[in-house]
């Protein structure tokens, strides 16, 4: 008895086809995925950014070492360049002090987070760029009450180069 369905697979010629055709269409999308992909590292970097002052402010607030007055920096927020890489600190009492660091052992250090590597971060009117001299550390002293003491953090930008994607902001 002769069966009535007939065995067919993909000819050479068929697959090639396939292939070719899944080739330029990821070979059309690929300047599509990098900006993509360029757009995640600001938005993390800026993530950070915004949870490193929030969760300095709110140590502030708590007061953990028992500061007073409006000029006394309860907690404090630091950015600094390590070996060509740009490192978050948030610390305890003064951000100014040798303790705030990312190898400390005194407790001072409350959390550290760095950027991703290709982002360049404009701080007030510090820039830190991958590839260029590093630049002096920035801090920001906040009192007991949540406010500003010292430093010039208020406004920054984020971006990573050869890419379209920018993030402009202002910390609360």
């Amino acid at each position: 008895m002769k069966s009535f369905f007939r065995q067919r697979a993909f000819t050479l010629v068929e697959l090639m086809v396939t292939l070719a055709i899944m080739s330029f269409a990821l070979l059309a999308s690929a300047p599509y995925l990098s900006d993509w992909t360029y757009g995640r590292q600001i938005k993390d970097a800026q993530s950070k950014l915004l949870r490193a002052y929030g969760l300095a402010k709110s140590l502030a607030v708590r007061n953990p070492l028992g500061k007073q007055g409006d000029t006394e920096a309860a907690a404090g927020l630091k950015l600094e360049t390590v070996d060509s890489d740009l490192f978050l600190y948030v610390c305890k009492g003064d951000p100014d002090s040798a303790d705030c660091y990312g190898a400390n052992t005194t407790g001072v250090l409350v959390w550290k987070a760095d950027f991703p590597a290709a982002i360049v971060l404009k701080l007030g009117t510090n820039i830190w760029a991958p590839g260029t001299a590093a630049t002096t550390a920035t801090t920001l002293a906040i009192n007991n009450r949540g406010f500003p003491t010292s430093g010039l953090l208020n406004s920054y930008y984020l971006t990573r180069r050869g890419s379209n994607n920018a993030v402009f902001g202002a910390l609360p």
